[in-house]
This record gives C-alpha cells, sequence and structure tokens, in this order.
C-alpha cells in the first residue's frame, strides 16, 4: 500500500512512551480530552488547562522517526533507544515540543480572553475530517484503507487519528484568525505604493526578449537538408516544422517557442538569437539530444513595468511586510507579557 502524507497536522499520532528522567507525570481519570472521556496523562498545565502525553506523542511524532532510523541506521537506532545519552536526547526533545505546545495553548486563551475567538471541537472535526476526505480522494483510498494503514503504523484507526488531530487543527484555526485580527490595522496606500515603485525602479525592469520558432530535428544531417529546402524557398520555416519537427508540442503553431527573456548565463545559441534580425534563420544548433533550426520573428527592447501594472503586487508585498511587522511586535509586547505572568507547570 503505497505511503500516505499526512499534510495537514504536526505530525500523525504516534504511541511513543515519554522519554522522562527523574520526573512522575500526573495522572487524571476519566478528564475530558477533546471531547472524549479516558484516563490519560498530562505533561503540563498551562494557567490549569492541560496538555496530554497523546497531544505530545503526536507533535513529536519519535515513534515513526525511529522506526524508519531502523532500517536505515541500525546502529544509531540502537544508540537511541538502549543508552543514556539516546534517552537523553529524546527526553530533551520532547520537552522542545511541549514547549511549542505550550505557546500553543497560551495563543489560545489569550485569543479567547482579549478577543473572544474561540474554535470549537465541532468546528475543528469538521475541518479535520474535510481535509481527511481530501487527502483519501487524492490517493484513491478508502477509509477502510486508511484505518489498516494507521494501524499497521501504530497510529490507531481514523477515528483515534481525527480526534487526536483537534488539537493542532483547533490551533491552526485559532492562529488563523488571531493574525487576522491583530494586524487588521495594516493598510498601504496609493503614495506608500508608488514611492515604493519610485524608490525599486530597477526591480520592474523587463529585459530584452525574443519571439522565437523552432524545428527540432534528429540530425545535423537531416538539419542541414531542411534549412537547405527553406534557404531555398521551397518551404517556409512554418510548413518545415509542421512537416518535420519532432517537437509535437509546437510543431502544428509555427513551431513557436514564444517570447524569451535576455538573461546573464544564456547558452551561446541564445546569443546567436538576440543577435540576429528578425527573419534570420540560425542553425543546425545541437541543443541536448536534437538538432535545432530557429527563426527570430519578434524582439523588444529592454522595457519598465508601469506603476499601474505594479500597483498590486506592490501593495501585497507591502501589505505582507505590514502585518508581518504588527504581529511581531505583538508577539514581543502583547503576547510575551500574557505568557510571562501565566502558570505554567511542566511534567516532564
Amino acid at each position: 500500500m503505497r505511503k500516505v502524507t499526512v499534510f495537514f497536522i504536526f505530525a500523525v499520532f504516534a504511541s511513543l512512551a515519554i522519554f522522562a528522567a527523574g520526573a512522575t507525570p500526573t495522572t487524571l481519570s476519566t478528564a475530558t480530552i477533546m471531547g472524549t472521556s479516558s484516563t490519560t496523562t498530562v505533561v503540563a498545565l498551562v494557567n490549569g488547562q492541560p496538555i496530554y502525553s497523546n497531544i505530545l506523542d503526536m507533535a513529536a511524532n519519535v515513534s515513526p522517526t525511529l522506526s524508519q532510523l531502523k532500517n536505515i541506521n541500525p546502529q544509531m537506532y540502537s544508540y537511541m533507544t538502549t543508552t543514556k545519552d539516546g534517552f537523553d536526547f529524546l527526553s530533551a526533545y520532547d520537552k522542545s515540543v511541549l514547549s511549542n505546545l505550550v505557546d500553543s495553548v497560551l495563543m489560545e486563551q489569550i485569543a479567547q480572553k482579549n478577543y473572544n475567538i474561540v474554535v470549537t471541537d465541532a468546528q475543528a472535526m469538521t475541518q479535520v475530517k474535510a481535509q481527511v476526505a481530501q487527502m483519501l480522494a487524492s490517493y484513491g483510498l478508502t477509509e477502510d484503507q486508511f484505518s489498516q494503514y494507521l494501524q499497521s503504523q501504530g497510529y490507531g484507526d481514523i477515528n483515534q487519528f481525527e480526534q487526536n488531530s483537534l488539537f493542532t487543527m483547533k490551533f491552526s484555526m485559532t492562529l488563523d484568525q488571531l493574525k487576522k485580527v491583530v494586524t487588521s490595522s495594516a493598510t498601504v496606500t496609493t503614495a506608500e505604493a508608488q514611492q515604493y515603485y519610485n524608490a525599486n525602479i530597477a526591480n520592474f525592469q523587463n529585459p530584452p526578449e525574443i519571439d522565437v520558432e523552432h524545428i527540432s530535428l534528429s540530425s545535423q544531417s537531416t538539419a542541414a537538408s531542411v534549412l537547405a529546402l527553406i534557404k531555398s524557398g521551397k518551404i517556409t520555416f512554418e510548413s518545415a516544422a509542421a512537416q518535420y519537427s519532432l517537437d509535437t508540442n509546437t510543431k502544428n503553431n509555427n513551431g513557436d517557442l514564444g517570447w524569451i527573456p535576455q538573461s546573464a548565463n544564456m547558452p551561446s545559441f541564445e546569443v546567436q538569437l538576440f543577435a540576429a534580425n528578425i527573419g534570420d534563420v540560425i542553425g543546425p544548433t545541437q541543443v541536448q539530444n536534437s538538432w535545432e533550426l530557429f527563426k527570430v520573428v519578434g524582439k523588444k527592447g529592454p522595457s519598465v513595468q508601469s506603476f499601474a501594472d505594479a500597483q498590486s503586487t506592490i501593495v501585497q508585498q507591502l501589505m505582507t511586510q505590514k502585518q508581518s511587522q504588527i504581529w511581531s511586535n505583538w508577539l514581543q509586547n502583547v503576547f510575551q507579557p500574557f505568557k510571562n505572568s501565566s502558570t505554567i507547570k511542566i511534567m516532564l
């Protein structure tokens, strides 16, 4: 069965036990976990809100990684899973991933507290199921086939997979809404766009271009024979392209390759083409495994893209920059103080 790529969460759910040295995790019974009740392990408390071990396992994705490592480097796998240094490394990695999860929970908390942004389990599950359905359609798999794959890799069945995807989906959806609210003040005026255009006019210059037709042939002798027919006037370049060219994509369109911009590292035959006049035929020239005849049918000098044509691109670029700066300032001046004042208990 083909390997399935899961693209919408940090990593697929894994069942690896947490590598912890000298710490005893807290166990809660019949705790509510993303809409389900079960007994599980708490690895962190963030302002009283728990992060459970299954979420850490999913985000860290250690078990599948070690499984792959066992196949490609058994010696390293043995070191990682049987030595104190290996366990210490995995423990440090888990703690690093858990730190990111703590930030995720804090981000959800401040989104609700400051901006009344709440993503429900039902909303997140709807999105999870939609993306699972899209993934199955892309790979031509049934739900049963996907469940079998997940179970063969130790991830649980599709229902368990969807349940354990809620954490990351809720965070992703919350973060999207939060960024929109925080950066909503970003604006770009026409004057700002014009100023950027004037200061960076070199970025909007278009190089010279040539419009080229070609005939692709199997050998130098064949190309020379076709060229002789063209030069004698017995056949036009365009008719020869339709009759003889091996390029099925262009032969019925006069062999047209379209407009080619001048660049700094052009092959020698392109340098010849740019030096040629309209109507000139160049070749035979060997290009990889074929012999080519070229005809220059149009030329454009260097030009500058107008502000009107460039404006939308400039506005989007400046808007992205402003939103990024606003978000960065928010993280430093709003989120970081919230995090510093929060009560965070790590249990690894």
